[in-house]
């Protein structure tokens, strides 16, 4: 593997473990969590230092991994909601399906939030979900 490439992307979450179990059951992410749903929400972190803020950052790493790409989260830095991640400069993440219709169906079951009707991208299918802490996840049919 070349030692430039694509790593990692860092997002706020309102509960990160929470989130990784989010994405454990619903995108069938690997890793596997301590927590689970009735120990996942755990208390605010002190502030710390060094920090792109004066008064500090809230830090409470945690994360999923697909394939060898990251996914990093810290606690949001305050009690504002969350706005979603749509039509901003960084709008959605996208992760490749072998079978949209399959995990179509599937989310659905599972109550997932879609942001959109299938749609074509390319010579691909595509569709765009929306994660616990409203950031668009576009998954996309690779052939």
């Amino acid at each position: 593997m070349p030692a430039e490439r694509f790593n990692h992307v860092h997002m706020f979450q309102k509960d990160p473990y929470c989130t990784e179990l989010w994405y454990q059951q619903h995108l069938n992410e690997p890793s596997r969590s301590t927590y689970t749903e009735a120990t996942c929400k755990v208390a605010r972190p002190e502030l710390s230092w060094p920090s792109l803020e004066r008064s500090g950052m809230l830090r409470q790493p945690a994360g999923v991994t697909f394939d060898d790409v990251a996914l990093t989260w810290h606690v949001q830095q305050d009690e504002r909601p969350l706005a979603p991640t749509r039509g901003h400069l960084y709008d959605h993440v996208g992760l490749s399906v072998h079978d949209l219709d399959a995990w179509i169906a599937k989310l659905r079951a599972e109550h997932v939030k879609f942001l959109t009707k299938t749609y074509k991208l390319g010579d691909a299918r595509a569709v765009m979900i929306e994660g616990p802490s409203r950031e668009a996840l576009e998954l996309v049919q690779i052939k």
